[in-house]
């Protein structure tokens, strides 16, 4: 099995981007297109808290110290001020840091892939697709006008794209279908 370096890969890029980002949406490409159609539908609710560009009014953020912002609002201040992003043409996704986001008529739906060296206790599969989604809805909100470096997404789901998972392991997608791939965890050692 010949890997692609994500990490190289990037690089080529030269874009700011985490390469577990883009292995998460390789492993997560059919749930995080359903977040954005769902996000499409006239009858969609937001549900929980209604997160606003501004940071100002998130009890969260208040209670952090001086200059700290709550997890969503930093993935939506990083979004909003990113100057150069990677684009999915196949998709229509942006790629920053660690956020995979995008305009659905008025709405921002960002989905934050954390990374896995946070994972905690046993290594199981949903602690390795985790992601987190947040919609916003903000009158007026728009992505600045970003530089763009395109790629396209069903290339990579046909191939095994490498990143570095944590000190012991590095993960491996493993293709499956248009929109999802398995994976697998080789040692670094």
């Amino acid at each position: 099995m010949r890997h692609v370096s994500s990490e190289k890969l990037i690089e080529k890029m030269r874009v700011e981007l985490f390469p577990i980002t883009m292995v998460k949406f390789l492993l997560n490409r059919r749930r995080i297109l359903s977040y954005f159609s769902k996000a499409a539908d006239k009858d969609f609710e937001l549900r929980g808290i209604q997160y606003k560009a501004d940071p100002s009014e998130c009890e969260v953020c208040k209670s952090k110290e001086t200059g700290m912002l709550c997890r969503q609002h930093t993935s939506i201040h990083r979004i909003l001020n990113a100057q150069v992003v990677a684009f999915d043409l196949d998709t229509n996704a942006y790629f920053f840091k660690n956020e995979v986001f995008r305009m659905v008529g008025s709405r921002l739906v960002i989905v934050y892939c954390p990374h896995p060296k946070l994972i905690t206790g046993e290594i199981t599969d949903s602690k390795v697709r985790k992601i987190n989604t947040i919609t916003i809805e903000d009158e007026g909100l728009q992505l600045p006008d970003y530089q763009i470096r395109e790629f396209i997404s069903t290339e990579l789901m046909n191939q095994h794209l490498k990143c570095w998972f944590n000190n012991e392991f590095s993960i491996v997608t493993i293709p499956k279908d248009r929109d999802s791939s398995d994976f697998c965890l080789i040692p670094n050692h």
